[in-house]
């Protein structure tokens, strides 16, 4: 264990990367309070959570409806007596607002005109999810993306067939009115681009390049201090290269949980979601672009980031496996990182050089580089050539398998080398 400490220390007090947890660490940060501007607006759903519930259902709009007529009422009161006018809805009201009669009103009251607004806008969206859910069709869904990608033949048939599973899935769904729960707006707020997109796909990259340094510096530091003759001729021999391969793991899992830690404390301090802890990762709100975001399973949010933070952090040990086999033969991290940045975009293009009549090229999307740059897309259906329902144990297992095989192969002909 001692060399197993002193091999992670020599990773986690180097200068560079040192600097470089603390700058990704930062710059995390700097994103979420450059976007926390459209928080102001985030406040209302969980206030319609908390007093009626996650689920959205009749009695919840005939409710909300009243209540709604309620706060319109009093602010006709306000809105008359200070201009002599009244609204039919809060939408009205800022419609005809202008900026130099703004001082007419409180900011108290110009805030709840504002919330007011929100809920008239959360209520005309509820009541239109049905209708918005009951026009999908899967069917033309899975032809368009087909043909998107260009896919034909064998392999158009098998994402065809696969589109039918999710049409299975996605009429599920809607019997169960999984989408009818609330969750904030998608359109103009885009909480699951922000979150799973951006930071993570941020921290992703992030965690990618201080754990390729880390484990190359570890599993070479011997190498590029001259130091070899006297550390594999010892008792523990060329065994403590294993030593390196699990303090490469250790440094992994601390620099991972740091990054983890430090972004998502920083995000849900800004970003409130009390009461939507529960609310379905498939809600219609959750609605961006054209297609809503539906998941194979019922997954509600804190279900779904939980998943997302164990698929991150197996992807991170399996990319410091993978940079171990790389550094155990070239024996220079630079060298190491430079070989393992190519492979990483060698492998996110290869697909799209294969022909599209080819399963091999729904086969070759099922890699670890596409993974981790879509993690707003894991566990979706109609997701692209992600989409299948088990990609991502699929493509974990069958990397996992890989690298456990280069690692092996890797520490076998270090065994035998010569190594002056």
């Amino acid at each position: 264990m001692r060399i197993i400490f002193f091999e992670c220390k020599k990773a986690l007090t180097s200068p560079i990367i040192l600097a470089l947890m603390l700058l990704f660490s930062a710059w995390n940060v700097f994103i979420i309070y450059d976007s926390s501007e459209v928080k102001k607006g985030l406040g209302v759903v969980n206030q319609l959570s908390k007093k009626y519930g996650i689920k959205i259902t009749d009695k919840t709009i005939e409710e909300l409806e009243r209540d709604i007529q309620l706060e319109l009422s009093r602010l006709n009161v306000v809105t008359q007596k200070r201009s002599g006018q009244t609204f039919e809805s809060a939408a009205d009201f800022f419609q005809q607002l202008r900026y130099e009669k703004q001082n007419v009103y409180s900011k108290t009251e110009l805030k709840s005109f504002y919330e007011l607004q929100l809920k008239e806008m959360y209520l005309s969206k509820a009541k239109s999810l049905d209708s918005a859910y009951a026009n999908i069709s899967i069917k033309n869904k899975g032809e368009l993306e087909a043909n998107i990608y260009g896919l034909s033949g064998a392999a158009a048939e098998t994402l065809r067939n696969e589109y039918m599973k999710f049409a299975e899935r996605f009429e599920e769904l809607k019997k169960n009115e999984e989408y009818n729960q609330w969750f904030f707006a998608g359109k103009p707020y885009a909480m699951h681009s922000l979150l799973f997109r951006t930071l993570f796909n941020s921290l992703l990259i992030e965690g990618m390049i201080l754990i390729v340094l880390s484990t190359a510096l570890i599993t070479n530091f011997e190498f590029e201090n001259r130091t070899q003759l006297v550390t594999y001729t010892t008792r523990r021999g060329r065994k403590v290269m294993f030593d390196k391969l699990v303090a490469a793991l250790f440094t992994t899992s601390i620099i991972t949980v740091f990054l983890l830690v430090v972004t998502l404390s920083a995000y849900f301090t800004v970003f409130d979601y009390s009461y939507l802890w529960n609310s379905s990762i498939s809600s219609g709100f959750n609605w961006e672009y054209n297609f809503p975001y539906v998941s194979w399973w019922d997954f509600s949010f804190s279900t779904y980031l939980l998943l997302a933070i164990i698929v991150s952090y197996i992807c991170m040990l399996l990319f410091s496996t993978f940079t171990f086999s790389i550094s155990v033969i070239l024996k220079n991290s630079y060298f190491t990182f430079i070989l393992f940045a190519l492979i990483f975009i060698a492998i996110f293009l290869l697909p799209g050089f294969i022909p599209g009549s080819l399963n091999l090229k729904l086969f070759m999307g099922f890699n670890l580089s596409t993974l981790i740059l879509n993690p707003h897309q894991w566990w979706m259906g109609a997701s692209g050539l992600m989409m299948f329902k088990y990609y991502e144990v699929g493509t974990i297992v069958l990397w996992a398998v890989i690298f456990t095989i280069c690692c092996y192969i890797s520490l076998s002909k270090f065994g035998k080398q010569d190594i002056s």
